[in-house]
Order: C-alpha cells, then sequence, then structure tokens
C-alpha cells in the first residue's frame, strides 16, 4: 500500500494489465472517470458530474463516457474503489504542485483527488479530423493524480523543441508550448477508421517541461485489424 499526501491507493498488475484501487477515509473525497469503474464498496456513493454539471462545452454531440467525470465520496465510513481503464497497460500516479500543471488527453485520465481542477480544454486542430478525440484535461492545484498508459511509460524532459507523434502523447506539464499539426506525406487516410491516428497529427513542443507518452497506442492496434474487418 502507497500513502500519498492526501489519499490512499494501490496499483496491481501493473504494467501489462494495472487496475487502480483507492481507499478513500471518511469524509474525503476523489473524482474519477465513471467509465473506469469496476466495483465499489457500498459505503462509498458516487455523486455528479464534475465536467457535464459545472462547465458549458456548447457541444454539438452528445458527450461521451470519456468526458464523464464524477465525484465519489465516504460520506460514514472509509471504502475502497476500484478502477480498470480501457485499454491494457501501465497507471502511473502523479504528484500535482502548484508551480505547474498536467495537460493530459481525456481517454488517460483515470481519478485524481478533490484538490484537483479540472478543466476541459478542445483543439480545433484536432476537431476537424475527430471530434471525441479533441479533448484535453488541463489538471491545476495541488493534489494526486493517475493516469494509464497503453503499454509502458516514458518520461522525455524537455528543453527546446520536440516533435511526437499525437497518438503517444499521454500528457505534459502546461510549462510547454505546443501545435497540433500534419506531418504532410504520412496520412493513412485511406484505411476509414475515422480517427485521430489516422492522419498523424504531431504534438510540436516548445520550453522547459516533462512529457509522458506511451509505448503503444490504439489506433496502431485499430490499424493492423483493418485488413480483417468487412
Amino acid at each position: 500500500m502507497t500513502s500519498s499526501p492526501h489519499l490512499e491507493y494501490e496499483i496491481n498488475n501493473d504494467p501489462e494489465a494495472a487496475y487502480l484501487m483507492i481507499k478513500l477515509k471518511s469524509l474525503e473525497k476523489a473524482f474519477i472517470k465513471i467509465s473506469n469503474l469496476n466495483l465499489k464498496d457500498a459505503s462509498l456513493e458516487v455523486g455528479k458530474s464534475v465536467i457535464s454539471d459545472s462547465l458549458d462545452l456548447h457541444l454539438n454531440f452528445p458527450l461521451t463516457s470519456n468526458l464523464s467525470i464524477h465525484e465519489i465520496t465516504a460520506p460514514k465510513l472509509p471504502g475502497s474503489v476500484y478502477l480498470i481503464p480501457d485499454i491494457l497497460g501501465s497507471v502511473e500516479y502523479h504528484i500535482l504542485d502548484e508551480t505547474s500543471g498536467i495537460i493530459t488527453q481525456i481517454f488517460s485520465f483515470l481519478a485524481c483527488s478533490e484538490n484537483v481542477q479540472l478543466r476541459v480544454m478542445s483543439s480545433p486542430d484536432i476537431k476537424q479530423f475527430s471530434q471525441g478525440d479533441s479533448f484535453f484535461l488541463h489538471l491545476l492545484g495541488k493534489g494526486d493524480l493517475w493516469l494509464n498508459y497503453y503499454g509502458n511509460i516514458q518520461e522525455i524532459s524537455v528543453q527546446g523543441n520536440y516533435l511526437i507523434n499525437l497518438s503517444y502523447v499521454v500528457a505534459f506539464q502546461d510549462t510547454l508550448n505546443y501545435e497540433i499539426q500534419q506531418v504532410e506525406g504520412l496520412s493513412l487516410g485511406g484505411l476509414q477508421i475515422g480517427t485521430v491516428g489516422e492522419h498523424n497529427l504531431f504534438c510540436h513542443f516548445q520550453g522547459t517541461g516533462k512529457i509522458w507518452i506511451q509505448s503503444r497506442h490504439l489506433y496502431a492496434l485499430l490499424i493492423f485489424f483493418a485488413p480483417f474487418v468487412n
């Protein structure tokens, strides 16, 4: 069992098929992505959505499960909640401090402590290809954050310029400036998968900060299976 400044947690089966357990003491609260909720103790209560209820996103399509983040509380007795990521891979704990925030692709978010502020960001560069994949979470404050990675995890320290395929980028510090661009000659649009990954979008980072990437990405798996799908 690992103890953070605010919440107790345990990561099991890492890195092949990791899942996260968070233990809440009486009156403690966390924010979780509801689609990853596997089971919880009866003493815990799932509350309102902290995204759709508190933010006016002006979306012209229904909110997906990836955008449904809810508070979970232990109103009286302690209890545990178990979160299983959508894809196989790693779960990593990040410490947020007030010196910098973290921007993450929304599908990688699992949970955070209640004193972390969540803000949805939408990228117009990605939205022209896929609306559902165009959202990021900007996480600010001081507290606990858990993200999941498809495959394994690598941390990159950037000083200057760095270009990375967007499908591999899970999160980065907001001290970095970034621009999303399509690299000519690398498009896989003929596969008709209809995802960001088919368009080979790259993220150009500038400045000083950290980037966290995953060793695999879901769109590569879709591309592998595409010839076998009628």
